[in-house]
């Protein structure tokens, strides 16, 4: 009896898991449908390895949905759009900007793009649908309209635009730690990596800080639990999306790469977590 519900909980993942593979497959007919070219492979990689690899990936991206999914109000079809906004911006759209710009193998993005999108809904759905929120939904409206009225309009103004570039300078800080780690890789341009100019850094930078917060605020507004909580569940979903599942299946580098980079990623989703809910979500009642 004791190890039912975690038992349950973890089959729901499995489950979760396999309805964003199929998701994947989903995308990739629609890519190839419309004409998409699929990226080339990583030089080194071993695609047969990296696609049984996904099969222990893809649980955790269900984890990083269910863990907010079971604290959002308004509803299966608000949890689902919402979920998967994270999922397709935070996982898919960032990371392959990210990646266009520090390696020679992230081509194509649009291919990507379009199949992540297509994923995100599929698994999303799935999630939403598999852990939904305890008691009864409330309308989505009514929670960000709940939401809004907490602050006045310019104090909303001020914080939504410093959440719209903090990440910038978290990317900076912890990214210098690893530097001297992992420069060695990119300066020699081993493994498929790249150094990128400050140049090439800073507008891309700007514009993932400003996916990070779109992909968020949906989760922000229809949060109805504690603030701790949503700290430590959204700093553990970002984490599990921006980068830790790459770095698992990126089996072409070493961890010499790899564990410094999942680390700096550990700390820059947590940090940033923290610093959206501090800025955007009021002290308030825990919603019931």
């Amino acid at each position: 009896m004791t190890l039912r519900k975690p038992m349950l909980y973890l089959g729901k993942l499995l489950l979760a898991g396999l309805g964003y593979e199929v998701g994947e497959i989903l995308g990739g007919v629609l890519v190839s449908v419309i004409g998409l070219q699929a990226p080339s492979p990583p030089p080194g990689a071993d695609m047969n390895q990296i696609a049984a690899y996904m099969l222990y990936v893809t649980p955790l991206i269900a984890l990083a949905l269910a863990v907010l999914s079971e604290n959002l109000s308004g509803g299966f079809v608000a949890r689902w759009l919402s979920l998967a906004l994270l999922l397709w911006l935070a996982d898919t759209v960032s990371t392959q900007l990210e990646a266009s710009l520090v390696s020679t193998f992230a081509t194509r993005i649009t291919f990507r793009v379009v199949s992540g999108g297509v994923a995100a809904l599929v698994g999303a759905g799935v999630v939403a649908y598999l852990f939904p929120a305890p008691g009864k939904d409330a309308s989505p409206w009514a929670a960000v309209r709940a939401f809004l009225a907490q602050r006045a309009p310019g104090g909303w103004a001020w914080r939504l635009l410093v959440a719209a570039v903090v990440f910038m300078p978290i990317y900076f800080i912890f990214g210098l730690m690893v530097l001297p780690f992992t420069r060695v890789y990119y300066e020699n341009s081993m493994f498929g990596l790249v150094m990128p100019t400050i140049d090439q850094l800073l507008p891309i930078l700007a514009t993932r800080s400003l996916l990070f917060l779109l992909s968020c605020l949906p989760i922000l507004a229809l949060w109805r639990g504690p603030r701790r909580s949503l700290f430590w569940r959204l700093g553990l979903s970002l984490f599990l999306l921006v980068g830790f599942t790459q770095m698992l299946f990126a089996t072409w580098m070493p961890l010499s790469v790899r564990f410094p980079h999942t680390l700096e990623i550990l700390a820059d989703e947590f940090v940033y977590a923290g610093a959206l809910v501090w800025l955007l979500v009021p002290r308030r009642p825990v919603q019931s």
